[in-house]
């Protein structure tokens, strides 16, 4: 499997769109959800976004050794492939344990804020997910109040996938002694329009 540069996005994009159900991991580390969750979702094409390369040759050498069709990784800025999804094309969005910037000055530089969940909802299909979890329980709360400001989605009461309650990074977790905390939203058809176009400028 070759890796996806971030010079070649169009790669990614034109392999996302040769499948009918797509879903999208960002933050993939060494990959052991994507491998894991592409097997039992063998009908379904998973892209993996992973910054360091480092981590993409390990996600790759997974791949490979379960000879999984259905999956790729592009390394680089989950922000430039955000950018190019097409709206209504994706069908779920997994982002566990994101880089928590915990200072307060650091905050502005998480992944999740109202403009990036814009650009989800957009690339969701009416019903898409997106499925997090973080260890830190300021973060949590700070998505649970972007997905009300947003007004775009509501809760999902159907849980994480078995793979992300299962990984190593959740089982180091909780080896620790330190919860998790998890929310899943769902595209709703309408949504609050105005939080929406002042979350788009």
């Amino acid at each position: 499997m070759e890796l996806v540069e971030t010079n070649e996005l169009e790669k990614s994009l034109t392999f996302l769109a040769s499948w009918k159900y797509r879903e999208i991991e960002i933050g993939s580390g060494n990959g052991h959800f994507l491998a894991e969750y592409g097997v039992r979702n063998n009908t379904c094409c998973l892209l993996g976004i992973e910054l360091k390369q480092k981590r993409c040759l390990k996600i790759r050498d997974k791949i490979n050794k379960k000879q999984l069709a259905n999956i790729r990784v592009f390394q680089g800025m989950a922000e430039l492939l955000l950018e190019r999804l097409p709206p209504s094309s994706i069908d779920a969005f997994h982002l566990y344990y994101p880089d928590p910037w915990p200072k307060t000055k650091q905050r502005k530089r998480r992944l999740l804020k109202l403009s990036s969940l814009e650009r989800f909802y957009i690339a969701l299909k009416e019903n898409g997910r997106i499925y997090f979890t973080s260890d830190i329980f300021d973060y949590y709360i700070q998505v649970k109040l972007l997905a009300i400001l947003h007004g775009g989605f509501q809760f999902g009461d159907c849980g994480l996938p078995g793979e992300a309650i299962h990984s190593l990074y959740a089982a180091r977790t909780l080896s620790m002694g330190k919860a998790a905390y998890s929310l899943v939203l769902v595209k709703n058809a309408t949504g609050n329009l105005t939080m929406r176009v002042e979350a788009a400028t």
